[in-house]
């Protein structure tokens, strides 16, 4: 049994080296069904290629795991509005990555886990319609129950050998409960500040990473509680979840960064880098 440490992937076309997850047992989505999508995509000869995904948080910032930063390139995009990555539509809005604020406890120069998350500041800002569009963030800490729905570009197989589709799919998942969470897999990396999700039928796999777990509230509103982070390789192995950042463990470092940038703005519009480049860390 192995761990995945990483659930990051590069899609290319019409073959694929595996770096990340996508989510198996799932079923496709229709196109923009899930408008808070976000697809970081790296030129790769003629074609950008995915390899991680994201939440779009308002116009400027996108939540994603903190593992997936160290695939940034100059030629990275914050794509929203994708569906089928090998034909890509009109709808589509690319940005540049501003600037990236990786949470200070992430060790980002050993193993994945735990504080895997990440803020990415685009430029310009998108532009909001039916096809982008923000989900919410969690109004207090909370260990999400029940299901939750992740989607992604992630792989498809529960083999070691990955399949990766072209169009969005998407799953609900079995959230497990979190005294077995937290303490069902000795041994493991999972830390009190993750979810698990996910079982030998629904799970998420390579290049699924950074994406969001989310559910409905009791007003309609989707709420992100998760970030997708790691999982045990093959994907989809019986007892052995997906596992992911909970998000209501960081809503205060998420809401300054976001003031932060907000009030900078406003100023003087020169917003302190945290964490600019991978370039500069690998």
């Amino acid at each position: 049994m192995k761990i995945i440490l990483c659930l990051v992937l590069f899609v290319v076309f019409p073959s694929a080296s595996c770096h990340d997850t996508k989510i198996v047992g799932g079923e496709e989505a229709t196109p923009h069904q899930f408008p808070h999508m976000i697809s970081f995509q790296s030129m790769d000869v003629i074609l950008f290629n995915h390899f991680c995904g994201g939440s779009l948080l308002n116009e400027m910032f996108v939540l994603t795991a903190a593992h997936c930063v160290k695939y940034f390139t100059k030629g990275t995009d914050v794509v929203a509005g994708a569906h089928n990555l090998r034909r890509p539509n009109k709808n589509e809005q690319r940005r540049k990555p501003k600037n990236v604020y990786i949470h200070e406890d992430y060790d980002t120069d050993g193993h994945t886990p735990p504080h895997d998350i990440a803020l990415i500041e685009v430029d310009p800002p998108f532009k909001f319609n039916e096809y982008v569009q923000a989900l919410n963030l969690p109004t207090e800490k909370k260990y999400p129950t029940g299901k939750a729905t992740v989607s992604g570009w992630g792989s498809t197989s529960n083999t070691s050998i990955p399949n990766y589709p072209n169009k969005l799919r998407w799953a609900e998942l079995p959230v497990l409960d979190e005294k077995k969470c937290h303490t069902g897999f000795p041994g493991s990396a999972v830390h009190e500040t993750n979810i698990c999700a996910g079982d030998s039928s629904k799970t998420v796999c390579f290049a699924d990473s950074g994406g969001g777990l989310f559910q409905k509230d009791s007003q309609g509103k989707v709420v992100v509680y998760g970030v997708v982070s790691w999982g045990w390789e093959p994907c989809g192995q019986s007892g052995m979840p997906g596992v992911f950042v909970n998000v209501s463990h960081y809503l205060k470092w998420i809401q300054d960064h976001m003031k932060t940038v907000k009030r900078n703005i406003s100023k003087t519009f020169n917003i302190q880098i945290l964490y600019q480049s991978a370039e500069a860390k690998i």
